[in-house]
């Protein structure tokens, strides 16, 4: 008695491995999608993590801007403490008597730099020398290397009435580290004391910045309010002392990992589309906003 034989055609063999070659290509898209999909999310957060960091250590100094301990005082009026300075911290911007703020715009870059076209720095006077403790004043980056705890004694220090706090901000290309870096630079200057001026170095704040945009709030009627935000470059000379009473900042940060995305990376500024300065690195961009006040401004 003869057995029949059955088993798959050669048919039925290619249509399933063409089946289960779908299948397979089908799991392990989706396990790369989720892979990726991770990966975006996780560069997304340390961005957000930093982009709030460095905004905090904006809006700190940035609504001291102007401060002066007693404006209607005998010698503590502001063509007292404000006094002229040119070149300040070797940015390049000057300030006049009584300004406590000014920028600088130059969208080809400063210096050919394509990520540094905004340079802006202020001033304010402290409250006491307190404000130079290593308590409340050094806890800021910017200002640790010229508080009191950089060789001082505080508890031999007299009490200075007349300090002022200049800083100034910009972004400029480290070669070393081969990324745009937002810096920013202090000075102290003790009026009362001229021996215990002091002014720091350059200090880091924040890596992987592609752009710190600028806008400078204009009050053009005299109610406190801005009507108005320019670039510096489109602010009036006479404006700088009274009328600007508050600023506009655009902070652009890339991700440090690169080739994070497929798509050509941009972003945009009010509604106004950027390119990036190296779009093949294919890395993630994400625009941080912030609209500070300047409380302590005042008018003639």
């Amino acid at each position: 008695m003869k057995i029949k034989q059955t088993g798959f055609t050669l048919v039925e063999l290619m249509i399933g491995l063409l089946l289960s070659t779908v299948l397979i290509a089908g799991i392990a898209k989706v396990f790369i999608d989720s892979g990726n999909s991770f990966r975006k999310q996780k560069t997304l957060s340390y961005l957000v993590e930093d982009g709030r960091y460095v905004q905090e250590v904006l809006a700190k100094e940035f609504r001291r801007l102007g401060f002066l301990r007693n404006r209607y005082a005998t010698g503590n009026l502001p063509s007292d403490i404000f006094k002229t300075d040119n070149n300040v911290l070797g940015s390049g911007l000057n300030l006049a008597s009584e300004e406590y703020v000014s920028g600088g715009f130059n969208d080809a870059g400063f210096g050919g730099d394509a990520f540094d076209i905004n340079h802006i720095v202020f001033r304010y006077q402290l409250n006491d020398s307190n404000d130079l403790s290593s308590t409340n004043y050094a806890a800021s980056p910017c200002t640790r290397d010229i508080s009191l705890t950089a060789g001082e004694d505080p508890a031999k220090q007299k009490k200075p009435k007349k300090i002022v706090v200049t800083l100034y901000f910009y972004v400029a290309f480290d070669t070393k580290l081969a990324t745009p870096v937002l810096y920013c630079k202090a000075k102290r200057d003790n009026l009362d004391d001229t021996s215990k001026n002091m002014v720091s170095s350059a200090i880091p704040l924040i890596s992987n910045v592609e752009k710190l945009f600028v806008l400078y709030g204009i009050d053009t009627d005299a109610d406190d309010y801005a009507n108005q935000y320019l670039r510096a470059d489109q602010v009036n000379t006479a404006d700088w002392k009274n009328n600007v009473v508050s600023v506009r900042l655009y902070l652009v940060l890339a991700s440090e990992e690169p080739h994070v995305i497929l798509k050509t990376p941009g972003y945009n500024i009010d509604d106004r589309s950027y390119d990036v300065n190296s779009p093949a690195d294919k890395r993630l961009y994400k625009v941080f906003t912030s609209t500070i006040a300047f409380r302590n401004h005042y008018y003639e």
